[in-house]
């Protein structure tokens, strides 16, 4: 694919690879990039934190040698991040001439880069962080007792759907426009109703996932987490990098509040609950056509059927 003609720069076009955490998305698009030479650009907002590498599963500096990157090491972890901040970062790989092969699981992020970022309703950034940082019990009870009658509203699915709680919290809170019917909120206005272009994803079975998941704690911790949480431990972090998924049990182990144990299990517990999450955006906000990776033995066999996916639809056009 890296012999076909560079998009018009007025008009940049992506070719992306979408997944939840843990379903081989970022290792195939490594694949793919140094046989063709194309671009990365990093659709997941937990890697922009420099010096949060190993929680997050960066590519490693060997990996960064065979391939071209952006989308990494943006902020510090005490930082605050907008999605508008982030669109401006990669900006300029888009605007490169090169092939860009956009990798990820922040739902938003692509769908910022797909349908485009000026309708996205106004975001209480730190409402938003509060209410994600919590666990589902405690959102549940907020929901109930915040937005009683958005609740009451709600399917029993969308009631154990923690992003529908943290609509109907946002919409009370007067951050979400009051569109719809509070089981179908979703972003609001012209934006949900804009032409979803079709996006090549890898799906795993739920079984198979997990085990992916929990590897990936174990290396992790082999791979020094807790070495790196120490660095970060005394910093003044932002509520998102606070809160990050692996680093939050990491610094409680720290602290002699968890054994390394319960550590890992609340890290896997909680990625698991990631996936879900991220399983539900794609399949509510955006047009993905699936790849079954059981059906591929070899990574190589698994990027030629993701390959085959993108000369179908060809590279999607990019609102950036």
């Amino acid at each position: 694919m890296g012999s076909e003609p560079h998009a018009p720069r007025s008009t940049p076009r992506a070719f992306f690879l979408v997944g939840p955490t843990a379903s081989g998305k970022s290792g195939v698009a490594q694949y793919i990039a140094e046989q063709s030479g194309q671009m990365i650009v990093s659709a997941d907002s937990m890697n922009l934190y420099r010096g949060m590498d190993i929680g997050t599963a960066k590519p490693t500096a060997s990996e960064r040698e065979k391939a071209d990157y952006a989308g990494f090491d943006l902020a510090d972890p005490t930082e605050k991040f907008s999605v508008a901040a982030w669109l401006e970062a990669v900006k300029p790989a888009f605007q490169s001439g090169r092939e860009i092969i956009v990798a990820g699981g922040t739902g938003l992020y692509v769908k910022c880069l797909t349908e485009g970022f000026d309708d996205v309703p106004p975001e209480n950034t730190e409402l938003r962080e509060e209410l994600e940082s919590l666990e589902f019990s405690e959102l549940e009870s907020r929901a109930k007792s915040e937005a009683a009658d958005l609740y009451e509203q709600l399917t029993v699915d969308d009631q154990n759907n923690p992003r529908r709680l943290i609509r109907i919290l946002e919409r009370t809170a007067g951050i979400l426009p009051a569109t719809g019917q509070a089981g179908s909120l979703r972003y609001g206005g012209s934006w949900n109703s804009k032409p979803k272009p079709r996006l090549t994803g890898l799906y795993v079975e739920r079984e198979i996932l997990v085990q992916r998941i929990e590897k990936r704690v174990e290396q992790m911790y082999a791979s020094d987490l807790l070495d790196e949480a120490k660095g970060l431990i005394g910093l003044d972090l932002s509520p998102t990098a606070l809160q990050a998924i692996g680093y939050a049990e990491a610094f409680a182990v720290l602290k002699n509040e968890i054994t390394m144990a319960e550590a890992k299990e609340r890290t896997v517990i909680r990625t698991r609950q990631l996936a879900k999450r991220q399983m539900t955006w794609f399949r509510n906000q955006l047009n993905i056509e699936w790849i079954d990776t059981a059906q591929f033995n070899t990574i190589e066999k698994l990027a030629d059927a993701v390959q085959s996916k993108w000369k179908q639809t060809g590279p999607t056009k990019v609102q950036i």
